[in-house]
């Protein structure tokens, strides 16, 4: 008899042709509010994937579906099995190989599928896997949106229960070219002067879009960690991480690079660093974006961000005459609301950047190519460009905490400053007063509870963090 902690696995209890008992074990913590993830294979495998796709199927019911994977070593094997599951519940399937997710995401949108599912569990550790998952028009799939669903019609069988369809068709594409020039579409590329860029691609796919990207655009290439591995080496595949960045800082100093970009496994986040190797927030990225967007399409456009770290972006935005929005953070949540309000723009702190104008989806290319341009045109240095957004403004960056019980900590935190300023509920618990906010909220992808405080002064900064970290570790 097996015997696992109620709270993690269901056991399904299955009858074989041959009357031997097979035990099925299934994490349904796995689905999250916006992606599915879990530790390959005790929370995710082969089996766990051919049931997600029926599902999948059965709730969308989908003509024809996308689909690819990330570099993990585990992708191929979970990809296979996702496959065989839509191909059995009917489902035509168009297979884009070895991928970033924005490519999944372009691959929807721009040849009109019905939806897409990519193999990837984005930043976290090599043993995990998961899925992110796409309706028509690449609109996302989220806890609200179908993704609980699918969990639930797991539950309770129903992909069991599915009758015999006849077998959907299996095709394979190559979607690089026309990807390419999708994103190098978001700019002048005539305009665009030969820099020096170290590129750290963590040992994902998208090396390959930004080889070919340096070529066409004749910028000096220096490739850090551009082999894909899924094995990740070096660690976690996220450059967020601040022990993650000194390779890349240091490279940029060694080589007296103009700036350096740093994407994610699965590349729907980039970052950057400036030329003394300064590692710049994504809460100061989005500002200068939606500068640069504003000026191109005009300011009444409505610029979108989320609610850890907001008045570099409110600053920017008020000065352009532009419409800032406060949203809750997660891809999900973002692209939904972009939609709804037909936004330019929308940038998470977490370097997740959306653009209308990509089917309202994230894209890890297109920022870059952005500020290519926008050095190129201002003839400023990238510290010289991104100065004017940090001035006056101090942020502890995301700070991260394991704690045994997030709701009881939030609990505390509103209690002792509720009356001190504005309170919001947008995403966690956010208070502002003229000099200085926080926001506090429990991670939609890991069991951590999340802190971010801004400041006026320093000095206000360290008062209100050591104050909350205080109520944190009690």
């Amino acid at each position: 008899m097996f015997t696992f902690p109620a709270f993690l696995f269901i056991i399904a209890f299955l009858q074989s042709t041959d009357k031997t008992k097979e035990y099925i074990i299934m994490n349904y913590d796995i689905f999250r509010a916006y992606d599915i993830r879990g530790v390959y294979p005790q929370d995710v495998n082969e089996e766990s994937y051919y049931r997600i796709a029926r599902c999948y199927a059965l709730i969308f019911k989908p003509k024809n579906l996308v689909v690819g994977m990330d570099a993990r070593v585990s992708s191929p094997a979970l990809k296979k099995k996702m496959v065989e599951g839509l191909m059995d519940s009917g489902v035509n399937v168009i297979d884009i190989g070895e991928i970033t997710t924005d490519m999944l995401y372009f691959a929807v949108g721009a040849y009109d599928y019905c939806g897409g599912i990519v193999v990837s569990a984005s930043h976290n550790p090599g043993q995990y896997n998961g899925m992110k998952m796409v309706r028509e028009k690449a609109t996302a799939i989220s806890s609200d949106t179908g993704l609980f669903d699918i969990r639930d019609a797991l539950k309770a069988g129903k992909d069991k229960e599915m009758p015999q369809a006849d077998k959907g068709s299996y095709t394979t594409r190559d979607i690089m070219d026309d990807y390419i020039e999708h994103v190098l579409g978001f700019v002048d590329r005539e305009t665009i002067k030969p820099f020096t860029v170290v590129a750290n691609a963590n040992f994902g796919y998208v090396s390959r879009p930004v080889k070919k990207i340096a070529e066409k655009l004749n910028l000096t290439l220096v490739p850090l960690n551009f082999e894909p591995d899924g094995s990740f080496p070096k660690g976690p595949p996220d450059p967020m991480l601040k022990d993650n960045r000194t390779e890349t800082e240091a490279l940029v100093r060694k080589t007296g690079a103009d700036l350096a970009v740093a994407w994610d496994a699965d590349a729907d986040r980039v970052m950057f660093h400036d030329e003394t190797g300064r590692f710049i927030s994504g809460a100061y990225m989005t500002a200068m974006l939606a500068e640069i967007l504003l000026k191109q399409h005009g300011h009444e456009n409505k610029i979108i961000f989320d609610p850890r770290v907001i008045w570099p972006a409110q600053k920017t935005i008020a000065h352009m005459n532009g419409q800032g929005i406060v949203s809750k953070s997660g891809h999900t949540f973002m692209k939904d609301r972009m939609r709804s309000d037909n936004a330019l723009f929308a940038g998470e702190m977490s370097a997740h950047y959306y653009f209308r104008d990509n089917f309202y989806a994230d894209n890890g290319i297109i920022p870059f190519l952005l500020v290519l341009q926008h050095l190129s045109q201002s003839k400023q240095l990238m510290s010289q460009l991104i100065a004017p957004f940090m001035e006056g403004h101090f942020m502890t960056g995301e700070l991260n905490y394991k704690v045994k019980d997030i709701k009881a900590v939030m609990t505390e935190v509103q209690k002792k400053y509720s009356h001190m300023g504005e309170e919001s509920f947008i995403d966690g618990y956010s208070l502002e007063t003229p000099s200085w906010r926080f926001n506090i909220r429990s991670s939609n992808t890991e069991p951590l509870l999340r802190l971010n405080v801004e400041a006026r002064e320093e000095e206000l900064l360290e008062k209100i963090k050591s104050e909350i970290e205080v109520l944190i570790n009690a």
